[in-house]
């Protein structure tokens, strides 16, 4: 008897009808109760900041020249709901809407249109305070010299500048920083790309032992930055799966974070009995180009056994990556050649070289094959991958390839899992 799914596909759905005798196992973010009042809840995180004195504290120490630093489009964070909350409570504690700027940490994504804004931030927040993106020419960086691992740190003039600063994000697992949030909105999110390439140079080769580890030695790369970029303060949120506000923390950079992740391990960390010989799974929410699908191909990658094949649902209406065209000249090549390639200064984009590295550890173990309309099958071949709009002729081949016995194993919320094979079952 056959099984129906339905995925998430950018701004609509794709259903998937699977055998329901090869079905092993179904994974994904648990599904948790959302809070009863989204303003109580940020408040309440804001008034009882872990390790941080509170908002009138800080900026009655440092000052009212306030950057509020938040993500882009490509992340969940319901900023529209809680960036009001967040500024009425700047306002009590003496500093007004004219000393405040919110810049959205772009890192190496592109900007935010003004429609893109608007539609993120809400149109009271764009009335209120100034909301720009991050400045990303080369002056628009400062040197600061080196972390204690050589991590050469440079970070936005005008984050710097500012007497008060604060990052309001999400945390879930992350293959570059173990989980988001916290530090993370400043490397990379107001980084150089020089910066970001470095720390992300050293997460490439070790993206399956970092995932869902808040402990590792690149977030405490990213920690060091933001401590020398003087951030002051976060307010991070736990999402269930339906992208509603779960809980929240502020406070310390560091120890409002491992609070929050001790929140959203038991939602997003998932164990599956073992390694499926295939995979289908959605890509969503990071699904806008592969550039952020990366993410999921690694993170349901990892469910997927040696040899095996994962399919993965991604409209990717911009295609592969946009702001990292390099990634297609490196499809070719193995990790280890980019590697070198870095070190002997023959490749313009580190960040996406130290992308493709990570991508590849997936790509040298598995199948790829991606159920898309935005990406071509000759775009996907150039990067070792297969491409198609129907996920059906996929399937079927997969399950010749692998017997009648093939087991299958479904992942919703492919972006935002950190998936293991349960011990015991090992």
């Amino acid at each position: 008897m056959e099984k129906t799914f339905t995925f998430p596909y950018g701004r609509s759905q794709r259903t998937v009808r699977l055998p329901g005798e090869n079905l092993c196992w179904v994974a994904g973010p648990r599904d948790v109760p959302a809070v009863p009042d989204v303003k109580e809840t940020v408040l309440a995180a804001l008034r009882a900041p872990a390790g941080s004195p509170g908002l009138a504290e800080l900026v009655r120490r440092h000052g009212r020249k306030t950057v509020i630093l938040v993500d882009d489009g490509t992340r969940s964070t319901p900023q529209k709901v809680v960036l009001p909350v967040l500024l009425d409570e700047l306002n009590r504690s003496g500093v007004p809407d004219e000393q405040i700027t919110i810049i959205v940490g772009l890192g190496t994504h592109r900007p935010m249109s003004h429609e893109e804004r608007l539609e993120r931030f809400g149109e009271e927040v764009l009335r209120r305070v100034k909301v720009e993106n991050l400045a990303q020419g080369p002056d628009d960086f400062v040197d600061l010299g080196v972390t204690g691992l050589g991590v050469p740190v440079q970070v936005s003039r005008k984050l710097l500048e500012s007497e008060m600063s604060i990052a309001v994000g999400t945390i879930i697992p992350h293959m570059y920083a173990g989980w988001s949030g916290g530090a993370k909105m400043v490397q990379p999110g107001a980084s150089s790309p020089l910066t970001t390439a470095r720390t992300h140079l050293m997460a490439g080769p070790q993206v399956y032992q970092i995932l869902g580890q808040a402990e590792n030695p690149v977030r405490r790369e990213m920690e060091a930055v933001a401590s020398l970029a003087g951030l002051k303060f976060i307010l991070n949120f736990i999402l269930n799966p339906a992208g509603e506000v779960a809980a929240a923390v502020a406070g310390d950079v560091v120890l409002a974070h491992r609070a929050g992740v001790k929140l959203a391990a038991p939602i997003y960390s998932v164990e599956v009995p073992h390694r499926a010989d295939i995979v289908v799974a959605s890509a969503h929410p990071a699904d806008r180009d592969l550039w952020q699908g990366y993410k999921p191909v690694n993170n349901c990658g990892m469910l997927v056994r040696d040899g095996g094949t994962l399919i993965l649902f991604i409209a990717a209406p911009e295609g592969i990556s946009p702001d990292h065209p390099q990634m297609l000249d490196l499809g070719p090549l193995t990790g280890e050649e980019v590697m070198q390639m870095v070190q002997d200064g023959r490749v313009r984009d580190e960040v996406a070289a130290a992308t493709h590295i990570a991508y590849d550890q997936t790509r040298r173990r598995i199948r790829i094959v991606l159920v898309t309309d935005g990406i071509s099958p000759q775009d996907g071949a150039r990067i070792g991958l297969t491409a198609v709009p129907d996920y059906r002729p996929a399937l079927a081949e997969a399950l010749r390839h692998y017997g009648p016995q093939a087991q299958i194993g479904v992942v919703f919320h492919g972006a935002d899992i950190s998936g293991r094979v349960c011990q015991t079952a090992r």
